[in-house]
């Protein structure tokens, strides 16, 4: 077996090369992916930064961290 080939763990059907290019750590097929609304979430934490003491907000920091989703 080509260990760069995955099989989806819903379907099992193959999962194409070129996605697994682009999404190395994918788990699902891209029908299956479609189905379930995405193999994963997003968590955006949104926070403000100032100077101690103050509560002028000078900028703000923003946090992205991408999830999987639980499969069922």
């Amino acid at each position: 077996m080509n260990p760069e080939v995955k099989n989806c763990r819903i379907c099992g059907a193959e999962i194409p090369k070129e996605r697994l290019d682009v999404i190395p750590d994918t788990e699902v097929c891209v029908r299956c992916s479609k189905k379930i609304g995405g193999e994963f979430e997003l968590k955006v934490t949104v926070g403000g930064t100032a100077k101690p003491g103050s509560l002028k907000i000078t900028g703000q920091e923003v946090s992205i961290q991408r999830q999987p989703k639980r499969l069922l």
